[in-house]
């Protein structure tokens, strides 16, 4: 285990998705997480994403600077913040520039990884 992976681990998880594709997507975020802590130069990749992508483009603006401001951060509290299970958590994945892509091999293995079940399951109609 990496850094970078012992570090997301011993983050606070987000267990609640809408679906599968938000589920999936957070799994995605936690991989480019890691590698962000393995590999602070990373954050330049997505510096420049930003200025080719999200500078010029109107509807981005405000989502680049609120990404310029968080990358003045220590990569740490970039991190926490990427994968807070909160609103602004959820914004910030939904708008985070391209830091690193991970590989087919690494796709398949958030895709096939089991999924625990957080829910318990509930008799309806019954007294305790």
């Amino acid at each position: 285990m990496t850094r970078g992976e012992r570090f997301v681990a011993q983050l606070p998880e987000k267990t609640y998705f809408h679906d599968r594709n938000e589920r999936r997507g957070y799994e995605v975020t936690r991989l480019v997480a890691a590698r962000l802590i393995d590999h602070p130069e990373l954050v330049q990749h997505g510096r420049a994403y930003m200025e080719r992508h999200m500078k010029t483009d109107p509807s981005q603006r405000a989502y680049y600077r609120m990404w310029q401001h968080l990358l003045r951060h220590d990569i740490g509290k970039v991190v926490r913040d990427l994968l807070e299970d909160s609103d602004k958590g959820s914004l910030l994945r939904d708008t985070q520039p391209v830091f690193y892509v991970p590989s087919a091999e690494e796709r398949q293995a958030i895709s096939t990884r089991p999924k625990v079940s957080l829910i318990a399951p509930v008799a309806i109609g019954r007294d305790p």
